[in-house]
């Protein structure tokens, strides 16, 4: 038989450890090291960590502890605000921001130059088909400013954003084009729409040869429009071709070796994704980047 006092001091022991091991201050600093999918099995497999009916659970909590330490200004600023949206979804978009950039679909015969690296891709020219070829990023871009760095090979290239979704093996030509947009499916949900008067550029896209910005509202025609705009230049070899999207403004803007160039292209609302449409021989990088001053 268990001494009552005996009995009263394991249990405060017990409650003790339980306080603090289940303090959202103590688990953030946990959850700092755990990717966003492990805390979500964690809150659905176990009660004591589950959202209750009144109250955030201790993920929840520790989650939003986590991306109000961890994240820049910057970060915080591209993290979506959508109604209903949770700090669990915070974090993983949040671990998205901080990873390295990938081309996470390779579409009508593109290739990884390196199986182990996903932000160099290639078009070698030996697959079959139309000479472009397309690779985009699935890191769902939907607010705040995102900056990137483009390195080519070669000058005959797109490169720019476009809606996320996935496309099929028939998916062909650059993404202005009906083969490629009518066998992509648009990826639908918080703050994507469908033939929006403020939404309606799907694609918008730089070429570098000349200069000329392409886009197009996937409405039907095969003929994207076609504009100069302001400070409007081609690149050479050698040149770091950067690009800006600012979704607070709604502008796409282009740079070359840090300096500005120019606006490429106004009136982007919804998310976006990067890609670039590669013709025979080219190869291209994608990496994050600073904004470079203006």
């Amino acid at each position: 038989m268990v001494h009552p006092n005996k009995r009263q001091k394991v249990e405060e022991k017990t409650s003790y450890k339980e306080e603090v091991l289940f303090n959202s201050d103590t688990l953030s600093k946990i959850v700092s090291y755990l990717p966003s999918v492990d805390l979500l099995n964690l809150a659905l497999t176990c009660m004591r960590f589950s959202i209750s009916n009144n109250d955030s659970s201790i993920i929840e909590e520790s989650a939003r502890i986590v991306v109000q330490d961890i994240a820049t200004e910057e970060q915080l600023a591209a993290l979506p605000h959508y109604d209903g949206e949770s700090s669990l979804a915070d974090y993983h978009y949040l671990q998205l921001l901080r990873e390295p950039l990938t081309f996470d679909q390779l579409v009508g015969g593109a290739e990884y130059v390196n199986s182990l690296d996903k932000s160099c891709v290639t078009n070698s020219g030996q697959a079959s088909g139309l000479y472009w070829k397309n690779a985009l990023s699935n890191n769902i871009l939907r607010a705040g400013k995102h900056y990137v760095t483009f390195e080519v090979n070669l000058t005959d290239i797109l490169v720019g954003v476009m809606r996320p979704g996935q496309a099929n093996q028939d998916a062909d030509g650059v993404p202005y084009q009906n083969p490629f947009y009518q066998n992509f499916s648009r990826r639908l949900g918080h703050g994507e729409f469908n033939n929006d008067d403020d939404n309606s550029i799907q694609c918008c896209l730089y070429y570098t040869h000349h200069g000329y910005c392409f886009s197009s509202d996937w409405g039907g025609s095969d003929q994207p429009v076609s504009n100069r705009w302001e400070g409007m230049e081609s690149m050479s070899l050698g040149d770091e071709i950067g690009m800006l999207l600012d979704l607070d403004e709604g502008t796409l803007s282009v740079y070359k070796n840090r300096r500005k160039l120019g606006v490429l292209k106004n009136g982007l609302a919804g998310p976006y994704c990067w890609a670039v449409s590669m013709f025979n021989g080219v190869t291209a990088t994608i990496k994050r980047g600073t904004i470079p001053p203006n």
